[in-house]
Order: C-alpha cells, then structure tokens, then sequence
C-alpha cells in the first residue's frame, strides 16, 4: 500500500504523464521530452527512465499497429546498429554517473534543444544517410540515459522522408524498435529489479492512455504551429529550473 508520501509523488507523475502523452497522441513523439525534465524534480532519473520507457513501449506499439504499413524500414534498418551502440553507452552512463550530473546535463539539453526549435529555421534538402552514423549514435545514448532520443530521430527521418505518412509511420517504427531496445538493456543493467517501478507502471496506464485518446480528438483541433511554440518554451522553462536546482 502506498504510504501519503508517495500517494503525492504519484499524483504529480499521473498528472504529468497525462499531459506528456496528450502531447505523443497530438504528434506522435516529444512524450519523454516533455515528461523527463518535471518527473526528474520528484524522484531520480534512474527511477523514471526505465518506468517511461515501459509506458513508451506500450503506446508505440499501439500507435505502430495503424501506420505500419507506411513505413520505410531501410531507414529504419540504417539508424538501428549505431543506435544499439549508443543505448549500451547511455545505460551505462545512467548507471553510474552521479545523479547531479546527470540532472544538470538533461537541463543543458532540454535548454538548448527547446531554444534552438524556437529560432530554427526550415531545414532545405535531403540529408546524407551517412548522418545516421553520428546521429544513431547521440540519439541512443540520449534514449537510454534520459529517454529523449526522439527529437533527434525525428530531425534526421524528417529530412530524410517528405512523405507525411511515411515520415510519421517510419517514427513509429524507429520508437518502438528503440523502445524494445531500451527496455532489454535496462533489463540487463538490474534496472527493473525495482518493485515500485513495475506498481506505477500499472497505475500510470490509464492516465497515459487517457491523455493519448485525448490527444487522439485534439490532432485535429488545434493549430499545431501554435501547439509546438507552447511546447518548446516549456522545454526551456523545464531546463532552466532543473539547471537553477542542480547548480
């Protein structure tokens, strides 16, 4: 039975957790990204990360069964080796680093990455597949020690794929290969040894599934140009506070 403290500390992940995967049902990805940065500020990522990425594999599968026949599985095929690679690396760094370290790091991250999505501009031409070397490589590493990997995949697929179909279908897949991934090397690493991690596992699934059928009726409700500018200054608004607590 959860004593008050943790009835608390569960309530603020419900909470957050819904909004992250209303987010994932709106667009189909930025879930983690979203989630990582608050969930770090109630209990430690070496908590929450292999619990996310329970919750991650569940809704990418779901969302995988509708689109997989779009998908272009050479691209897929292409970013999976380095990005196992980078998994192994990023597992082993959330194992061992200090969690400090680890929290100031994901702000400097979150912080750069929601500021330059505020002043990028529209990326022209079609990326060199040899970019899925590097690429592959931080996204896994970022997967694995806070799982938000996502971005960087969806930067590479979107200047790879123009398709709209096929660029959402093949994100799908590439999350969910990540995501089974992630879960066999956090596994590995004793991760899951962790009781508490698999209980909120099943108490979050509703509140993850809600905000994705949320989601789901808001997809095409909202302006999505708006909807992502409110989404990269809570990036930022995220990043900062942890980097003002961890300093």
């Amino acid at each position: 039975m959860l004593e008050m403290h943790d009835v608390t500390s569960f309530g603020l992940t419900a909470f957050i957790l819904f909004g992250a995967y209303t987010l994932f049902g709106i667009t189909g990805f930025g879930q983690s990204m979203i989630a990582m940065p608050f969930l770090a500020m109630i209990a430690s990522l070496r908590f929450f990360v292999p619990l996310v990425a329970l919750l991650d594999t569940v809704f990418v599968l779901w969302n995988m069964t509708k689109f997989r026949k779009d998908a272009d599985y050479r691209e897929l095929i292409a970013l999976l080796p380095t990005t196992i690679i980078g998994m192994i690396g990023g597992a082993t760094m959330l194992v061992l680093l200090p969690e400090r370290i680890l929290l100031l790091t994901l702000g400097v991250l979150i912080t750069a990455y929601g500021l330059y999505r505020l002043v990028a501009k529209q990326q022209a031409g079609k990326l060199n597949k040899f970019v899925a070397v590097p690429l592959g490589l931080l996204a896994g590493a970022l997967s694995a020690t806070f799982g938000t990997g996502g971005p960087i995949y969806v930067a590479y697929l979107s200047g790879r794929i123009f398709d709209k179909s096929q660029l959402r279908a093949t994100i799908l897949g590439l999350l969910v290969l990540t995501a089974i991934v992630r879960l066999g090397v956090f596994g590995i690493g004793g991760l899951y040894n962790n009781a508490h991690i698999w209980l909120w596992w099943l108490m979050a699934l509703p509140f993850c599934f809600a905000g994705v059928k949320l989601g789901h009726y808001l997809h095409d409700r909202l302006k999505s140009e708006s909807l992502l500018i409110l989404v990269y200054l809570t990036l930022v608004v995220s990043g900062v506070t942890l980097l003002v607590k961890n300093f």
